[in-house]
């Protein structure tokens, strides 16, 4: 049996960080996806994944060789054999067009296409919460302390408002469209969240204040994307000032940022753990091809996004 699953990327609109400490985020599904392929053996054997780009893996047991980029997988096999009593051999295949580490969700999405393929073996229609818990065995390998909220997003799609250990809440998608700008440096997601554990050791009532204003901001962002796309965007620029005085910004980021409001975008902000990858951009599109000649002039290539309201589905299985 073979069978193809696609998951969505997703941008992190506002929240990230604060998610982890228990305050909401505003998170949109976007269109750029990663794809699954499972196919099972009724053998003994070992598993193989293939990825095209980071190459070749095999588990025998639990025992893993390959490249360890490929690990949050393995254990996402591992948890499945236990959890499912799949006795079987899997060759996987794993293909994305999300751009690695830069703050869209491209580990997450890779899981949660794994988690719903493998639970497809099982079930017709595998439930929520089961795709949702497999893909966060993944998570934990890739990440320190994963809120769930990527892998949230790929499940589901669309625009949704997360909160860690709550629950997910829908809501209509907005107006305008997303740029996405990569600052061309590369990111570490743990070494930005142990800056924002550091400064909550360090400066407790500093970080109460920044996360206590996030949570505003996010929640409401989450009410004018619908309606009021420009004051939206002015609070996705105070959204990069809070994060800039987190540690997690840099001169990089804050140049494309300015970049692109002085080029006429509603707002911007960096996307993800920061440090490096990428800002996400709020435009109309009147202003989108300035805002992306400004910062192509600033050598950030740019992705036009767009938010998709389905989330992992199968494609074909035979």
């Amino acid at each position: 049996m073979k069978i193809v699953c696609k998951a969505p990327g997703k941008v992190i609109i506002s929240g990230e960080h604060s998610v982890v400490y228990g305050h909401p985020a505003l998170v949109a599904a976007v269109n750029v996806y990663s794809e699954v392929s499972v196919e099972a053996f009724d053998e003994i054997g070992a598993h193989e994944i293939f990825s095209a780009k980071y190459g070749f893996a095999k588990m025998i047991g639990r025992a893993f060789s390959g490249p360890s980029q490929l690990k949050p997988f393995a254990r996402i096999i591992d948890v499945f054999r236990g959890s499912e009593g799949f006795k079987g051999r899997l060759r996987i295949r794993i293909g994305s067009d999300i751009p690695p580490a830069s703050g869209m969700g491209s580990s997450a999405s890779i899981s949660v296409a794994l988690a719903y393929a493998l639970l497809k073996l099982v079930y017709e229609k595998p439930p929520d919460e089961k795709v949702f818990s497999l893909a966060m065995e993944g998570e934990k390998v890739a990440h320190v302390n994963p809120s769930g909220v990527d892998v949230a997003a790929a499940l589901w799609g669309g625009l949704i408002l997360f909160v860690k250990d709550k629950g997910v809440e829908r809501l209509e998608s907005g107006q305008g469209v997303f740029l996405l700008a990569d600052s061309g440096l590369e990111r570490s997601t743990k070494d930005m969240i142990l800056r924002v554990a550091s400064l909550k050791e360090k400066e407790p009532d500093l970080f109460n204040i920044i996360m206590t204003s996030l949570s505003s901001i996010t929640t409401r962002i989450s009410r004018l994307l619908q309606n009021d796309i420009a004051e939206a965007g002015r609070l996705m620029t105070l959204n990069h000032l809070l994060l800039s005085l987190m540690g997690v910004s840099n001169s990089r980021l804050d140049s494309l940022v300015w970049a692109s409001i002085s080029a006429g975008a509603y707002g911007a902000k960096l996307t993800g753990g920061g440090g490096g990858g990428c800002i996400l951009t709020l435009v109309d599109e009147k202003s989108l091809n300035t805002v992306e000649e400004a910062l192509r002039n600033l050598n950030a290539p740019t992705m036009v996004l767009r938010m998709v309201e389905k989330g992992v589905y199968s494609e074909e299985s035979d």
